[in-house]
Formats: C-alpha cells, sequence, structure tokens
C-alpha cells in the first residue's frame, strides 16, 4: 500500500502548509510524523532549545495532532527519525513529503529523509526564492523583491485515510514566570491564528511602536509563530491586505511587510550563501580577531556587565526567553563592538534562549552587527542615546534591581579600543 508521509518540523500548521497540501491531493493514505531528537544537543555548551522553546513547541504539537485529527490524519510523535522510516518503508509504499529549511543541522536531517522517494518545497518565505548577490545589502534584495507578487495561500485540504503508528506522549515542561514584565508565548496554529486576528485592526500603528523595548502590543508578536511554522508568512501578507482594503494602506501596514521581507532576506542569503552565516568570517569571509575573555563572557551571561540597560536586556532573556527587536541589536553590538568577544557565542546564547529563533534571522542578525554579514558599514549602538529615545529608563526599573547597579563603565572608549585591536581599523 502506498503511504505519503509527511515530516513537520517549522511548519506546526494545517493552513497554507505546501507540503501537507501535496501529500493529501496526491495520496489516499497519509501519516505526519515529527521527531524530537529535533530538539537535542548543545552548542558552545548552551541547549539548542531551552525549555521556553520547547514549551511552545509542544503546545504546538498538541494542536497540531488535534487538528490533523479533524482531517483523520494521525500524527506520530517519534524520537529517531531514521528508525521510524525504516520501520514504515518494511511494510509500506513511502514518499517522504517536507519542507526544504536553511542551516546545517537541518540540511544533515534532511539527507535521512533522501533515502526514500520523496518530494520537497521550499515554503519558509514570504516570496518566491530569486537569485540574487547574498553579499550586498538588503537594499539590493529589496530593490528586485518588492516588484514579485505575493502568491495566495493554498487551497484547504479534504478529508484522507491515515494508519495507527506508534507516538511517543508529547509533555509539556512547566516555566516558571518570576516577572510580570515577561512577554509570554502559548504555542499552536490556533493561537497564531487568534493573534493575528487581534493584530489586524493595529497594522496602522505599527510603525509608531515597534520600536520600544517593552510591551506586547508594541509589535505584532508574529515571530515565535513564524518560527516554528504555526502560520505562514503569506497568510500574514494576505490578511493584511484584506485590512488595508477595509481601511486603508499606511506606512505602518507597510512596514509589516516590510519587516517580513527581511526576515526572507535572511532565509535567502543562508540559502544561497550554503549557510555561511554559520562562520566566524560571515559571508565576508574575514577573520577578525575576536577576543578570548571568560571574565567578559561570564558577566555578559550572568547580567553583571555593569551596564543597566545590557544587563535587564540579559535578565529579560533569560527569564523570559524573549527581547525586542531594539534590544537584541543593542546587545548584539555591545558584545561584539565593545567587548570584542566572537559573535558566535552570542548569537548561540540567544539560539538556545529565544521562543522564536529561527537560523536565518538569529545569524543573519549577528553576522550583521558583527561586521561580517550584510553591513555596508562599521555601526555601534549608543546605549545611552538608545536608552534616552526609546523609554529604555522604564524598561531597566523592570528588569533590573537598581540598588545592585552601578553604571560606570566607559562603553565609549571600549569600543573604540575594540574597533582597533578587533577590527583592525582606526578613524
Amino acid at each position: 500500500m502506498k503511504l505519503a508521509i509527511i515530516i513537520f518540523r517549522n511548519n506546526l500548521r494545517i493552513d497554507d502548509n505546501h507540503c501537507l497540501y501535496d501529500a493529501c491531493n496526491e495520496n489516499d493514505y497519509v501519516l505526519g510524523l515529527y521527531s524530537l531528537e529535533l530538539l537535542k544537543g548543545e552548542i558552545f555548551d548552551f541547549k539548542k532549545c531551552d525549555i521556553f522553546r520547547e514549551k511552545l513547541i509542544k503546545e504546538s504539537l498538541l494542536c497540531l495532532k488535534t487538528n490533523l485529527l479533524k482531517y483523520d490524519i494521525n500524527l506520530g510523535i517519534v524520537d529517531d527519525i531514521e528508525q521510524s522510516l525504516k520501520e514504515l518503508s518494511g511494510s509500506y509504499e513511502i514518499t517522504i513529503y517536507y519542507d526544504e529549511e536553511v542551516g546545517t543541522e537541518e540540511k544533515s536531517f534532511e539527507k535521512k529523509l533522501q533515502k526514500y522517494p520523496y518530494k520537497s518545497f521550499f515554503s519558509q518565505t514570504m516570496i518566491e526564492p530569486f537569485v540574487f548577490d547574498y553579499k550586498k545589502s538588503f537594499s539590493h534584495f529589496r530593490n528586485k523583491a518588492e516588484k514579485i507578487e505575493i502568491q495566495k495561500p493554498l487551497d484547504k485540504i479534504f478529508r484522507k485515510k491515515t494508519i495507527e503508528f506508534k507516538s511517543l506522549d508529547i509533555k509539556i515542561p512547566t516555566v516558571s514566570i518570576q516577572n510580570s514584565n515577561a512577554i509570554v508565548f502559548k504555542g499552536g496554529e490556533d493561537e497564531a491564528l487568534k493573534q493575528l486576528e487581534m493584530y489586524l485592526p493595529k497594522i496602522h500603528e505599527y510603525k509608531s511602536t515597534r520600536n520600544e523595548m517593552s510591551g506586547f502590543d508594541n509589535s505584532t508578536k508574529f515571530s515565535a509563530y513564524l518560527a516554528i511554522g504555526c502560520i505562514s508568512p503569506r497568510r500574514i501578507y494576505h490578511e493584511i491586505k484584506i485590512q488595508e482594503e477595509k481601511t486603508y494602506k499606511s506606512d505602518s501596514s507597510y512596514w509589516i511587510y516590510f519587516e517580513l521581507l527581511w526576515r526572507d532576506f535572511f532565509y535567502l542569503v543562508m540559502k544561497y550563501s550554503e549557510n555561511k552565516l554559520f562562520l566566524k568570517s560571515g559571508i565576508k569571509e574575514i577573520n577578525y580577531n575576536f577576543r578570548k575573555d571568560e571574565k567578559s563572557l561570564k558577566n555578559f551571561f550572568n547580567a553583571s556587565t555593569g551596564v543597566d540597560l545590557i544587563d535587564a536586556s540579559i535578565n529579560e532573556l533569560k527569564s523570559s526567553a524573549w527581547l525586542s527587536n531594539r534590544n537584541r541589536q543593542i546587545v548584539a553590538s555591545y558584545f561584539v563592538k565593545n567587548l570584542g568577544l566572537d559573535w558566535r557565542i552570542g548569537a548561540a546564547f540567544f539560539e538556545s534562549l529565544l521562543v522564536d529563533y529561527n537560523p536565518a534571522s538569529n545569524y543573519g542578525n549577528w553576522a550583521y552587527q558583527s561586521h561580517v554579514g550584510n553591513d555596508s558599514s562599521y555601526r555601534i549602538f549608543d546605549i545611552e542615546r538608545q536608552t534616552q529615545m526609546y523609554n529604555g529608563k522604564d524598561y531597566i526599573n523592570k528588569w533590573l534591581n537598581k540598588e545592585k547597579s552601578k553604571e560606570n563603565i566607559d562603553y565609549r572608549t571600549m569600543g573604540e579600543v575594540v574597533k582597533k585591536e578587533v577590527f583592525f581599523e582606526s578613524e
């Protein structure tokens, strides 16, 4: 008997899911699989997937399992994809359907799937991929990308037949939230669609609030759901266009599309560079003399740098697995251009903790701040100015015990020294 097997990874949804859609259209019997091995491993001594993201993924798997059953499709949770496929191929004529991803480990996982007949789709981006010079800036990409029409989401699937296959229990880890200011996400496609529906009336406010350091409603909060595929970027784009038709077009509603383009940009840079964004030398292939300073690393990870905004940001990240986009850029810039440390360690720290981690955006942004990515000039954040511009004092009070804070760090001088010693540059 022929059996289509859909490999779920970062496409934990029913709606606008290319491999699910094609598998259902082309086969009578369909089974979904997700392997928990994707959550395991370490990088630079950090867990690759810490508890907050594990919770989000497992909640999303429970939602997916429930929603697939509405179409009479079973989802098997396994811990060894090779063994499971070997077992299934012994009883059925299997064809694998999966979404292609970027990343070295992701590609290694795909090789396990390619031992069998398979069909794969690159559907991580909003736009259809096109070839461009991945070493150039976002503006170079944007000029071409904005001319591409965004395809509409796929039609709904229909009920199928499935088979019984062993499945592990999904145990949702318990996380402890100590700070009432923490941003908390609940996983699942249902929650992603609720968040989209909730935010649509606010799309004309986005540009004026997106850089704020605190608050749930200051930005879309789509990123966690996009990262694990609880919602597709095409669905978001087309719902925004519908909302614009009901109301009007604005700089703010355009800016959500603009940020989705940034996401696509890093995915395609990772794809066409063949994952060079993971390398110390990045896509520029320049090996800077990053420092090896265990004391600075320890102070950074323990939120003990002495710089209030940095320490508050680390506290928020470790306590909730979230940081605003503004704070992520400031923290990455400080780690590399003030402390002079190897950017890959900072990126791995973010990878471990962030609830909305995806390899392209995380490593793309860190490489950008580290002068080995798509940045066109050497820039460093003025932390005091950033604090003043984006209500940083209020943010610091939420995430830092001021009695223990004593900001007397000359980070500007630090930045000049690092620029000369690490990046071989001087004014």
